[in-house]
C-alpha cells in the first residue's frame, strides 16, 4: 500500500492536501489574509486520461443511432476522377453553347426576311366568254429585303382552257411552269397567257399560281400563291327557238334552232342537244342520238359570223295539253364524253285539247318496261271522244316497231299466240281496228269512249337477241270532225318494252348418276330412324345479258343434315346451321358464260311422322340476281325437292319411306 502511494504523483494543491495524513493538531489562523491565486491545472492519472480520450473518440465516431463503427477494419478508398472529367467536359460545352449563341446572336439574328416576300398578282377578266379569246397576264416582284436565289412559278387553269399563246414559254414544254431563278430585290417580271374557254355556261372555276422562292441569305424555300375566281356568264354563240304559239295533239310541230357564231374564230364539234316536252313524239332521223327526252343532233364547223339552222318535227301524243318547253342548247363534248352548253335557247307552245283520246297501257304499266322471254304480253286501249262533235271515219293502230336498225325486220312477239276482243286486223307488225270491226268508228258520237283489250306472249330465247327491244305505238286517225275533214293522225305515248336474260336455274336430287354409279349412301328406299344420303344439283343456265349479285337459296327440313360435301364449278357454296339454309353465290356470270353448277348432299333421317310418303330432301329454291345490261332484278323459284326421284331410273317407285 505505501509502496503504491510512493508511485503516485500529486498533479494539484488539492492533491497534496489530500494526500497528508489527519491529525488533532489544530492550526492556528493567520495573522492577515494574502491574495487569492488561481486554481492550478488538474493532474490527471494515466487511467483517468485514457478514459477521457476514450469518451472524445466515441464522441467524433457514434452515429445518431447511438452505434459504433468497427474501426478494426479498413476499406479502401475509391477514385471518382471520372466524375471530376465529366463535370469538367459538361461545363466546357456549356460554356461553348452559350459562346456560340452569343456569336450567332450578334452575327446573324434569328429573324425571318423583312418585306412581303414573292408578290403575285393575276391580271385579267373574271367573267369568261366562253369561245373568244382571253389574255391574263401573271405579274410576280420580289418584295422581300433580300435578293432572292431562286424564283418558281407553277399556273393551272381550268382543264377546259385552251392555251392559244405562252410568252415567254415555260420551261417544260405541255406545262406552266417557269423557273424564272435569281431576283434582285423589287425585280419583277410578267407572263402572258393567251386562251380559249370552251366548258359550260354557268360553271364556277378559278386560275391558281403558285410561287415557289428562296431568298440569297437563307437555305429553306417559301411559297406565294394566287387566285383569281372565274364565272363561265357568256358566249360568243347566240341562238334563237322558234316552236308554234298553239298547236293540238296530233298536229305536226316544227321546231327550229338558229345558231350564230358571233365570234372572231371558227368553232369545231359543235352539237345542238334538244330536251323534248313530256308527250312529244318526234320523227327520228338516223344522224340523231337520242336518250329519253334528249335528242343530240352534230353541227360541225361553224365559221366565224356564221349561222347554221338545226330542225327537229314531231307530234304531241293524245292526251298532252297545257303549254308545254323546248330546250335547245348548243356547245361541245368535254374530254370524258359530256355535253358542255355554250348557249341555251326556251321556247313554249300551249298545246289545246285535242279530239280524241287515247291511252295504252301494257302489263299495268303506262311507261317502258321489261318482259321475260315467252311472258305475257297484255295490252289495254282506251279511246273517247273528247270533241263536241261527232268524229267519223275512225281507225286505230297499234304498231310494233323497231328501237336498233339491227333488229329491224325482226319479229318482236309471237304472233301465234295473239288475240284481242275486237277482231282487229293484222298485217305484218300492225293491228288495225276500223268501222269494220268497231262499227262506232264510222262516227263516234261526243263522249263515248271503250276498251280494247289485247293478249299474246313474248319471244322464246332461242330467238331472240342479247339487244332485243322494240317500241309499242298506238295512234289514231281521224277522217273528220263533224262535216270538216281534217284527216288528224294523232299518238299515245309510245312504250318501250325490253326483254330480260333468260337466266333460269335448275335443281335436281338423284341417288344413281344417270350411269348407275352411286351417288348416295344409306338406305333406299328411305327408313324410319336410317340416314340416307342424296346428291342434290343446282344448274345455272342463261344466253343473254350478263349477271351480277347471283345467290340461289334453299331450307333444309328438320328431318336433313348437311354431311358438308359441295363442289361449286364456279363461286361458293355455304351452308348456315341456324337458319338452315343453303347458299350458292357467284359475283357475277360473264355474257360470254352461258351455264355453271353445283353439287351438293343432304342426309335425311326420317321421322315416324314421314313413314308411308314421300319425304322431304329440300325447301322451295330461290334465284337472285341482276341483269347488267337493263339494271333490273331477276327472280326465279322453283318446288321444293322430295324422295321421289322422277329422273333417276335407279331410284325410281324407291321415294316411299318405310317403317
Amino acid at each position: 500500500m505505501s509502496r503504491k502511494r510512493q508511485t503516485e504523483r500529486p498533479t494539484s494543491v488539492e492533491d497534496v492536501a489530500s494526500s497528508t495524513p489527519e491529525t488533532s493538531v489544530e492550526r492556528a489562523p493567520p495573522a492577515e489574509a494574502t491574495p487569492q491565486l488561481p486554481d492550478a491545472p488538474k493532474i490527471l492519472t494515466a487511467v483517468e486520461h485514457e478514459a477521457d480520450v476514450e469518451r472524445s473518440l466515441e464522441a467524433i465516431y457514434r452515429d445518431e443511432g447511438g452505434g459504433m463503427p468497427d474501426l478494426t477494419k479498413f476499406e479502401p478508398v475509391r477514385s471518382r476522377w471520372w466524375v471530376y472529367a465529366l463535370t469538367a467536359g459538361a461545363a466546357f460545352a456549356a460554356v461553348l453553347i452559350v459562346a456560340a449563341w452569343a456569336g450567332f446572336s450578334f452575327f446573324k439574328p434569328f429573324r425571318g426576311f423583312s418585306g412581303q416576300g414573292l408578290a403575285i398578282a393575276i391580271e385579267g377578266s373574271e367573267h369568261v366568254v366562253i369561245g373568244q379569246e382571253t389574255t391574263y397576264f401573271i405579274n410576280y416582284r420580289n418584295r422581300t429585303s433580300d435578293p432572292l436565289a431562286t424564283a418558281e412559278l407553277r399556273v393551272t387553269f381550268p382543264s377546259d382552257f385552251v392555251v392559244t399563246g405562252l410568252e415567254p414559254p415555260p420551261n417544260e414544254e405541255r406545262s406552266m411552269n417557269w423557273r424564272i431563278g435569281s431576283l434582285p430585290v423589287d425585280g419583277s417580271g410578267t407572263i402572258k397567257i393567251r386562251g380559249v374557254f370552251t366548258g359550260a355556261l354557268g360553271t364556277q372555276s378559278a386560275i391558281q399560281v403558285v410561287g415557289s422562292y428562296r431568298p440569297a441569305t437563307f437555305n429553306s424555300d417559301f411559297e406565294a400563291l394566287a387566285t383569281k375566281a372565274l364565272t363561265y356568264d357568256e358566249s360568243v354563240l347566240s341562238g334563237t327557238l322558234s316552236v308554234p304559239v298553239k298547236v293540238m295533239p296530233g298536229d305536226e310541230v316544227a321546231v327550229a334552232y338558229i345558231v350564230t357564231n358571233e365570234g372572231d374564230e371558227p368553232i369545231e364539234g359543235l352539237e345542238a342537244r334538244f330536251t323534248l316536252p313530256e308527250g312529244f313524239q318526234r320523227v327520228a332521223s338516223e344522224s340523231d342520238a337520242m336518250d329519253g327526252r334528249e335528242v343530240l343532233i352534230p353541227l360541225g364547223k361553224l365559221e366565224a359570223a356564221a349561222s347554221t339552222t338545226v330542225m327537229i318535227a314531231g307530234t304531241f301524243s293524245s292526251g298532252i295539253s297545257g303549254d308545254a318547253m323546248f330546250i335547245a342548247e348548243a356547245g361541245r363534248p368535254s374530254a370524258d364524253g359530256s355535253f358542255l352548253p355554250n348557249q341555251r335557247a326556251e321556247a313554249t307552245v300551249t298545246v289545246l285539247t285535242g279530239d280524241l283520246s287515247l291511252k295504252l297501257v301494257v302489263n299495268g304499266t303506262d311507261g317502258d318496261t321489261t318482259i321475260q322471254y315467252g311472258g305475257a304480253l297484255r295490252f289495254g286501249i282506251g279511246y273517247e271522244n273528247t270533241a263536241s262533235e261527232d268524229l267519223k271515219d275512225v281507225k286505230l293502230r297499234l304498231r310494233f316497231e323497231p328501237i336498233a336498225s339491227s333488229t329491224a325486220g325482226m319479229a318482236f312477239v309471237d304472233w301465234k299466240t295473239y288475240d284481242d276482243n275486237a277482231s282487229g286486223t293484222r298485217s305484218g307488225d300492225v293491228v288495225t281496228w276500223s268501222a269494220k270491226s268497231i262499227p262506232m268508228f264510222l262516227d263516234l258520237p261526243p263522249k263515248e269512249e271503250g276498251i280494247i283489250d289485247v293478249s299474246m306472249r313474248g319471244l322464246q330465247a332461242t330467238n331472240g337477241t342479247s339487244t332485243l327491244a322494240f317500241r309499242v305505238v298506238l295512234e289514231a286517225e281521224i277522217g273528220s270532225v263533224g262535216d270538216v275533214p281534217v284527216h288528224r293522225t294523232i299518238h299515245a305515248t309510245p312504250i318501250t318494252i325490253r326483254y330480260l336474260t333468260d337466266a333460269d336455274i335448275s335443281v335436281e336430287a338423284r341417288y344413281f348418276s344417270e350411269e348407275g354409279a352411286p351417288l348416295g349412301s344409306g338406305s333406299l328406299p328411305p327408313r324410319v330412324g336410317e340416314t340416307t344420303t342424296y346428291r342434290i344439283r343446282w344448274v345455272l343456265a342463261k344466253r343473254f345479258h350478263e349477271l351480277k349479285g347471283v345467290t340461289v337459296t334453299a331450307v333444309l327440313p328438320k328431318i336433313a343434315s348437311w354431311p358438308g360435301n359441295a363442289v361449286a364449278e364456279a363461286g361458293e357454296v355455304t351452308y348456315d346451321g341456324a337458319s338452315r339454309t343453303v347458299t350458292w353465290t357467284l359475283n357475277r356470270m360473264p355474257e360470254g358464260v352461258n351455264e355453271a353448277g353445283v353439287d351438293f348432299d343432304v342426309a335425311i333421317t326420317p321421322t315416324e311422322a314421314d313413314a308411308d310418303r314421300f319425304a322431304q330432301l329440300m325447301g322451295e329454291t330461290r334465284l337472285d340476281a341482276t341483269d347488267v345490261a337493263l339494271g333490273q332484278p331477276v327472280f326465279r323459284t322453283l318446288p321444293a325437292l322430295t324422295t321421289d326421284l322422277e329422273n333417276d331410273e335407279g331410284a325410281q317407285g324407291k321415294g316411299v319411306v318405310r317403317k
